[in-house]
């Protein structure tokens, strides 16, 4: 009687496991449509990868991208690079006529003031075809709050801003792209939206895969900066130039491919858009529940049903339910997601599987059976591990290690870890342990480097882990106390040399092993106390290359930086660029920077020996203290006190002048101002008039131009002239006041000529020819009343090429003076073989005539020898009455100064000689 009753009572139990796990099931496939479990999203995002893996297809082509790869870094040899770089890429790329530019490269950091400058002129010189990356990012890890980094603004007054963040997914891999953003309130496209040729800024789209990176046109950059990418190749292209070296870390991880390049990734996005490919997904929870709904229904219609048939029909609808979504995918772009449905298909095999099988007791028998099979895993998986692996428990016992670690720690098992670690994972774990029991049902876990003390230079990477254990039967205050810890250790000693090895590649000179200019201007702000700074650069170094060549000139530096370091060891040294070197040493008194400057110099009084020759070499020192400028601004100061040793006749150092600093400082503000001044048309011409002794009548005016300067208003030529000369604008000033000059004259009557003033660099450097005929041509001025007024530097030193020009000019008619002439060097020898038509005695001869016999026979000897040669002579800076009689005795034709009048506006000038305009047609 009792054996069957205990047989109902099995009967009975047995049959309400069934029952539950058949309500389990059944309660499981209804819900998973609207679960939303991160192992479900991971199938479907690689059913999607496959899908594209099996439909490759081309590139348009229509994008290239320029690859920063690890030939170009050999090549430049330093890292981050000089922005000349990018401008020089920048002209050429524009000069093969691309379209679009994405430099895919941070600004956002102020470099040198002449490398910004040339990357900002490259910019203006492209005409708004480039865009430049904008980031956003959280201020902080724990923060909601962002912040945008964007480049210099300097950089974007001729860029357009484009979004280029890479969002990842809760995997780290990366499958979608925004369309842009708002920045400062305005709707911003990001990159891929820009070169994809869409108006959309805001949302987001999936990257199509099924797109081959290896299609795209890929260039390096070092190819085109060498010229050996034909322009054919990337014409009528956009362009995207990014990092591609494994170096530079760019680098994620993506569908199908693995990782590729951050840069890539944006063209495989723009392809996207390009192609059309509007990938999309839909809600397919509807769907999902009604095939739920029929397969429960078919499965308890169906019991009769073998078990072997209903997988057959299952794996009939997975075949062609793939290949439907393939289809979909591949032709219409709509992303299926099949996993829910398949998980449905094995749940309702199971829930068949159930009406035939008690599948409770199974699943209790397999899950037994996989722990005994996963515990002994465990421990073979521990023992054979390349890395180290050690599990403890909430003692800090050691109870189980792999060899490995057993090696690393010095420990066996059964040991306290506390006892046998490095002191560094000691307070980790003890860190961790603290923080489980104010935590105890979190999983805590660090990270933490430390070194082998037996081994040199080994180093390795510490993850310690501290789970919680369940017990559900055991006293809270127990339970808090109870975890399970894991400890893996990983040697990093050969990521540990590669990132010290580029740490040193960012931080000093390739060439001398000093600091280079970043890392030193960096380390000096970091400084405490006073500081004195200096300067050094190698006087005529470039001639010494010239000479010696540039390997020679390249030991010199090694041997300069080799004698700074030996006498000042301990203190900061760097080669700032080319041959300027800079060192940090504690400040010294006023009476004792003297003495620091001559001993400085001494360190050069003895040749340097190079390839067994002793090459003597001097120096220029600029220096500054501490007390003369803030930390950041003390390498600026040092570096103008230099620019004034150099200027210095007879000097060769000298200490920071705040005064000199101001000039220098509006010299540079007036170089850089004077581009926006010549197209904001700040510069304006004058006229001086130019008389006939003899009737005294007008024949003409001098152009003189004057800039009208926003700020400082009205700034004379004798203090831009040289600014715009050594800036190479001059050319560019020349050009415009001779065109202005021709306009201007063009509206004169009679015969009224004017002179325009070249420089000798102008003549030298543009197409003066080309110049004259376009003015003349333009302003429809005679040539014969023109006339261009030279210097003797014009043709000292290249007298042949300049004469040639010179010749050249005549033809076409215009009429060519010797300005200044007596300042110069007023050789005899060259005077006979130009092509001139006036000579033109210098203001110092005509003012030291009067009371001085001596400087009156040197102008008589002058206007005798310009007759001798067939010149007209015209005399400056006339201002009295005496004067001009005198001149007009000694036979000068013609004459100018204030005794006709100031240089005045072209229309006052003519009223004052009774002369009107004619009307322009």
């Amino acid at each position: 009687m009792r054996g069957r009753a205990k047989a109902a009572g099995d009967y009975l139990s047995n049959g309400i496991s069934t029952i539950a796990v058949r309500l389990v099931l059944i309660a499981v496939m209804l819900v998973l449509p609207a679960a939303s479990l991160g192992f479900v999203q991971g199938i479907d995002n690689n059913l999607f990868a496959k899908r594209f893996e099996w439909a490759p297809r081309t590139a348009t082509g229509n994008i290239v991208f320029v690859a920063i790869d690890k030939h170009s870094l050999d090549a430049v040899g330093t890292w981050p690079w000089p922005r000349s770089i990018y401008a020089t890429l920048l002209d050429k790329l524009i000069a093969s006529g691309v379209k679009d530019i994405f430099l895919d490269v941070d600004f956002s950091t102020i470099s040198s003031t002449e490398e910004d400058e040339l990357l900002t002129a490259a910019l203006a010189r492209s005409g708004g075809g480039v865009l430049l990356p904008v980031f956003r990012q959280q201020e902080t890890a724990s923060s909601s709050e962002t912040a945008v980094t964007r480049p210099i603004p300097q950089f974007l007054e001729n860029a357009w801003p484009a979004f280029a963040n890479v969002a990842l997914d809760a995997d780290g891999i990366v499958r979608r792209f925004d369309l842009g953003s708002q920045l400062d309130g305005n709707p911003t496209q990001s990159a891929a939206a820009a070169l994809g040729r869409v108006d959309g800024s805001s949302g987001s789209l999936a990257v199509d895969y099924s797109i081959r990176p290896d299609t795209i046109p890929t260039f390096s950059l070092s190819d085109v900066l060498n010229g050996t990418v034909p322009a054919e190749a990337i014409k009528n292209r956009s362009v995207v130039v990014g990092a591609s070296a494994a170096e530079l870390k760019d680098i994620f991880a993506v569908p199908v491919y693995g990782a590729i390049a951050g840069p890539l990734i944006h063209v495989l996005a723009a392809e996207t858009l390009l192609q059309k490919r509007f990938l999309r997904l839909f809600d397919q929870a509807p769907l999902e529940l009604l095939f739920a709904a029929l397969l429960i229904v078919g499965v308890i219609r169906s019991r009769s049903t073998g078990i072997v048939k209903m997988m057959a029909i299952g794996l009939t609808i997975v075949v062609i339910g793939e290949i439907g979504a393939f289809l979909l995918q591949w032709r219409y772009g709509m992303l299926v997601g099949t996993a829910v449905p398949w998980l449905m298909l094995l749940l309702a095999w199971m829930l068949a599987l159930n009406e035939r099988v008690d599948l409770g007791r199974m699943l209790v028998a397999i899950a037994n059976t996989e722990a005994r099979n996963a515990r002994r895993l465990m421990r073979r998986i521990i023992a054979d591990s390349s890395d180290g692996v050690v599990a403890f428990d909430s003692d800090l016992r050691i109870v189980e290690a792999s060899a490995s670690a057993k090696a690393v720690l010095r420990a066996e098992i059964g040991a306290s870890l506390l006892a046998s670690t490095d002191a560094a994972i000691v307070d980790v774990v003890r860190r961790l342990v603290a923080e489980h029991d104010g935590e105890p049902g979190n999983v805590h876990t660090a990270l933490v480097d430390f070194s082998d003390k037996g081994s040199q230079g080994t180093h390795y990477e510490a993850s310690v882990t501290i789970s919680p254990i369940e017990q559900p039967h055991a006293h809270p205050a127990s339970a808090r106390s109870r975890f399970a810890g894991c400890l893996i250790i990983r040697d990093i000693t050969a990521r540990y040399d590669y990132e010290e090895r580029l740490k040193a590649l960012s931080e000093l000179d390739d060439l001398t092993g000093l600091l280079n200019r970043r890392e030193f201007a960096s380390r000096l702000a970091t400084l405490e106390g006073g500081t004195l700074v200096s300067v050094l650069d190698i006087e005529r170094f470039s001639s010494l290359c010239a000479t010696l060549g540039r390997d020679v000139g390249d030991e010199l530096l090694k041997a300069v930086a080799v004698r700074l370091g030996n006498a000042f060891v301990g203190n900061l040294l760097a080669r700032l660029d080319r041959d300027h070197f800079g060192i940090a040493t504690p400040a010294v008194d006023a009476q004792a920077v003297e003495d620091f400057a001559e001993g400085l110099l001494d360190l050069f009084e003895e040749p340097l020996q190079l390839r067994g020759s002793a090459v003597p070499i001097s120096v220029h020192v600029g220096i500054a203290s501490s007390e003369d400028a803030a930390a950041g601004a003390l390498l600026n100061a040092a570096e103008s006190a230099l620019d004034a040793a150099k200027t210095l006749a007879g000097r060769q150092w000298s200490s920071f002048d705040p005064s000199t600093a101001v000039r220098q400082a509006r010299s540079r503000r007036l170089e850089r101002d004077m581009r926006d001044a010549l197209r904001d048309r700040q510069f304006f011409l004058l006229f001086q008039p130019q008389i006939e002794f003899a009737s005294g009548r007008l024949l003409g005016a001098e152009a003189l131009i004057r800039w009208n300067h926003p700020e400082f208003g009205l700034i004379s030529p004798a203090e831009f002239i040289p600014i715009a000369e050594s800036s190479g604008l001059i050319c560019e000033i020349g050009r415009w006041t001779l065109f202005e000059a021709c306009t201007e004259a063009a509206t004169w009557p009679g015969e009224l000529g004017v002179a325009v003033n070249v420089s000798a660099l102008q003549f030298e450097q543009s197409d003066i020819e080309a110049d004259v005929r376009e003015a003349l041509s333009n302003s429809g001025l005679p040539s014969s009343r023109l006339c261009l007024e030279l210097t003797e530097s014009a043709f000292l030193g290249q007298g042949g090429a300049v004469i040639a020009k010179m010749r050249a000019l005549r033809e076409t008619g215009i009429v060519i003076a010797l300005d200044d002439f007596g300042t110069g060097y007023s050789s005899m020898s060259y005077l006979a073989d130009l092509p001139l038509d006036k000579l033109k005695i210098d203001q110092s001869f005509v003012r030291r005539m009067r009371g001085n016999p001596t400087m009156l026979e040197i102008v008589r000897a002058i206007i005798s020898l310009a007759h001798g040669l067939k010149l007209q002579v015209v005399a400056e800076g006339v201002e009295t009455e005496t004067e001009a009689e005198a001149l007009q005795r000694l036979g000068c034709e013609t004459g100018q100064g204030y005794l006709f009048g100031r240089p005045d506006e072209a229309r006052r000038m003519l009223s004052k000689w009774n002369v009107r305009k004619r009307l322009s047609a």
